[in-house]
């Protein structure tokens, strides 16, 4: 954490080296701001140097120097040699806010009847709220004393000033004490809590359980680290996860604290989980106070097959049926195919709303390498689709039928789609169209292209090229 050097007042200098080298008693201050029966609080960033009006990190733990002096004059006021001085017997300092005082320790008591240093916690208050009480002080006017405070701020905490209260001994004149204005016992709060994916959720199919391993139900779970300003982990955190982008819900161990020792600090691990929906998804985390962190980007799929060799696939409705074959997949490749999850239209320039209908059933065919990331190979994959239609189309009507194709690379036939219409996570790069059709003896320089659709026995057949992660529907 960096620290800032303010500027600082002559009394105020004082009173830093008294803190410093742990002086009971006899430390003068001037006390200017203040009339009467006076003491003087200072929270100080302990040093060296130390720092007036310290900021502490958002969530971070430092260490504060707590000066209270008694600055009532000597002379000429309540405690007068008739009466006696007026004695400082104790110190209440209270925290705003957000802010837990964990110990408190003195600095350089008298040996012969010390004072004391002592933590409360108030539990009846949310948030908690924390006090240290010096008692047994006997502090003459003139004197100060210090304590150490170690103080964690809350990732909740904000910027405030402590609250001092002071009780006289009990001597005659019993005479109460203001707090000089001139106290400096504002601390700042700065930076941000926050949650990031140590784990990100990977690909997975509907229903099955989401870990960091790509289809592997068994796999390493999902992680997520509590941060606090200064990067370090926080333990009891308890942290939440929900979808994001797709449309299904997420299930499971949505909720998880993170660890408060060891391997686990700061870490939340959330097994297991499933979405029963297909689509492209991120996961959201949140806790209270903090930032909230977004996981990559990954797939819900209907069914995912190991490649070795050429690999072929298959997914099926009521209202459709989907084989696909790869040729030359990469080692270790994954084929997933998915039904549904992304919704598109493809113009058309004779329909009054210039749009055929709505594609709600896409098929989506996506080639995994080992690492989570699609195949970048260009690869031929022949895929055919096949739905029930009772009637054929007229003899006249050609092509018969055409496939509506959404990519995130320009193809030909595709036009740049609104945001609206684009694939989750591809905003301002899908290409929508209708496809072309193939040469005779196609390639993959070719795709995606139709290679043939006709109607049989109560179903329409469309079978075409298309490129690893595009989605396709009929039209």
């Amino acid at each position: 954490m960096r620290r800032r050097r303010f500027g600082v007042l002559s009394w105020a200098v004082v009173l830093v080296v008294a803190a410093a080298s742990g002086v009971w008693g006899g430390v003068a201050s001037a006390g200017g701001d203040c009339a009467g029966n006076c003491v003087l609080g200072v929270l100080e960033l302990t040093g060296p140097p130390p720092v007036l009006n310290p900021s502490l990190g958002a969530g971070t733990t430092s260490s504060l120097t707590f000066t209270v002096s008694n600055d009532t004059a000597t002379a000429g006021s309540e405690g007068s040699a008739r009466k006696g001085p007026l004695l400082v017997e104790s110190a209440e300092l209270t925290a705003p806010a957000g802010f837990a005082i964990q110990s408190a320790t003195l600095v350089a008591p008298r040996k012969h009847d010390p004072p004391t240093a002592h933590v409360s916690v108030d539990t009846a208050t949310t948030p908690y709220t924390y006090t240290v009480d010096l008692d047994d002080l006997d502090l003459a006017p003139g004197a100060s004393i210090s304590a150490i405070l170690s103080v964690t701020a809350s990732c909740a905490a904000v910027s405030g000033t402590w609250a001092l209260s002071v009780q006289p001994a009990p001597t005659p004149h019993r005479q109460g004490f203001t707090v000089d204005p001139s106290s400096a016992l504002a601390v700042g709060v700065t930076g941000a809590c926050s949650l990031s994916f140590a784990a990100d959720p990977t690909n997975a199919v509907v229903s099955t359980d989401i870990t960091s391993e790509g289809f592997t139900p068994g796999g390493p779970p999902v992680e997520v680290e509590a941060l606090d300003a200064a990067g370090d982990p926080l333990g009891g955190v308890e942290v939440t996860l929900s979808a994001q982008l797709g449309a299904g819900s997420l299930t499971g161990t949505t909720a998880s604290t993170t660890g408060a020792s060891g391997s686990s600090l700061g870490l939340a691990a959330f097994s297991p989980l499933s979405i029963g929906q297909t689509g492209y998804y991120t996961l959201e985390a949140t806790a209270p106070a903090f930032v909230s962190g977004t996981s990559s980007m990954f797939q819900m799929t209907d069914a995912a097959t190991p490649c070795t060799g050429n690999c072929s696939g298959s997914v099926s409705s009521s209202s459709v049926s989907v084989a696909v074959t790869v040729s030359n997949p990469g080692t270790g490749d994954t084929l997933s195919v998915g039904l549904g999850g992304f919704a598109y239209q493809c113009p058309d320039i004779f329909s009054p709303t210039g749009y055929y209908p709505t594609v709600t059933g896409a098929v989506g065919v996506d080639l995994w390498q080992p690492d989570g990331s699609l195949d970048p190979t260009q690869r031929s994959e022949q895929v055919t689709l096949t739905f029930p239609v009772t009637q054929p189309p007229p003899l006249w009507f050609f092509p018969f039928y055409q496939v509506c194709y959404a990519s995130t690379e320009p193809f030909l036939g595709g036009t740049l789609a609104s945001a609206a219409q684009s694939i989750p996570g591809y905003a301002n790069s899908t290409y929508i169209g209708l496809l072309p059709f193939c040469p005779l003896f196609p390639t993959s320089n070719e795709a995606p292209c139709e290679l043939s659709s006709y109607w049989w026995g109560g179903s329409a057949v469309v079978t075409f090229l298309g490129a690893p992660g595009d989605f396709w529907g009929s039209a």
